[in-house]
């Protein structure tokens, strides 16, 4: 039994290589795989092989929009979702879809181009890219105004509405050719001026998210090109941006003065907006 325990341990570490560094499939194997399995086409980006128990990462792009999911080498399965390291806690489909995003060294001068305003003085820049409508990119405007006023960094706003916000795009128009800056930003400014200047800049920017596959707000593009999207806290964006850390607030003010009914009244209005705000949220 000692001597069969040992041949099985020596067979299980010869073909581990093997099952780890298993070839992906190509473009062709794929495309076909999926028609017959789902019944559709898809595009194919890009494959790598994440050298994980044969899980290879597909990268592709579904009604017009970036996707990621998972197969074998031998395409027994499709995998749609998210793969979370069980180390830290990180998305690695998240993480693999904006370095699929990184904006080159001109990209980024064309970036700059489309910029309405800042907010600081610093040589750290941070380009921070938002929808008047969206209710986290306010969260992400005042963490980063206030980040910006201590003159820790400079941060470069860019306007970008999304298609479900109804009035978003003239919204953003009206900020540019009336030069309302943040100001106007956080109060959702509006006017009837749709200037050409302020047209062919929201146009131009529109063109650039969907080129590097932003499809939502808040998005963050560091000056390294990195880009992480989704609603950054103080904490998490500092350390992004290399910054001190603060202590952060607890919630203990939710939390106290519970057996007052006005309290009690008070909390349970902010979890219904809270509420409905998530749910709005999870449009972007």
């Amino acid at each position: 039994m000692k001597y069969l325990y040992k041949f099985l341990l020596i067979i299980h570490f010869c073909l581990l290589p093997a099952i780890i560094f298993a070839k992906c499939p190509n473009v062709e194997q794929l495309m076909d795989k999926f028609k017959q399995a789902l019944g559709r086409e898809i595009e194919i980006l890009d494959i790598k092989d994440i050298s994980f128990n044969d899980i290879c990462e597909i990268h592709t792009k579904i009604n017009d929009r970036p996707n990621i999911f998972y197969t074998n080498s031998q395409i027994q399965y499709f995998i749609f979702g998210q793969l979370i390291s069980s180390d830290n806690g990180q998305n690695l489909t998240r993480k693999a879809l904006e370095e699929y995003s990184t904006f080159t060294q001109d990209e980024l001068k064309e970036l700059k181009e489309l910029v309405p305003f800042s907010v600081g003085k610093s040589k750290k820049e941070v380009y921070f890219i938002t929808d008047p409508q969206c209710p986290y990119c306010k969260k992400g405007e005042k963490i980063l105004k206030e980040i910006a006023e201590a003159g820790f960094i400079k941060v470069n706003f860019i306007l970008y509405p999304l298609a479900f916000h109804k009035n978003a795009k003239e919204q953003c128009i009206s900020i540019i050719c009336d030069k309302k800056g943040l100001a106007g930003l956080e109060s959702e400014y509006k006017s009837e001026n749709q200037c050409p200047n302020g047209k062919k800049m929201i146009e131009n920017t529109i063109n650039l998210m969907k080129k590097k596959y932003i499809s939502g707000t808040p998005a963050y593009v560091f000056d390294d090109g990195q880009v992480h999207t989704g609603l950054l806290k103080e904490n998490p964006l500092r350390m992004r941006l290399g910054l001190p850390l603060i202590k952060e607030d607890s919630e203990e003010e939710d939390q106290s003065n519970t057996n007052n009914d006005k309290n009690k009244k008070e909390n349970n209005k902010e979890n219904d907006k809270d509420a409905r705000q998530t749910k709005e949220d999870h449009k972007h």
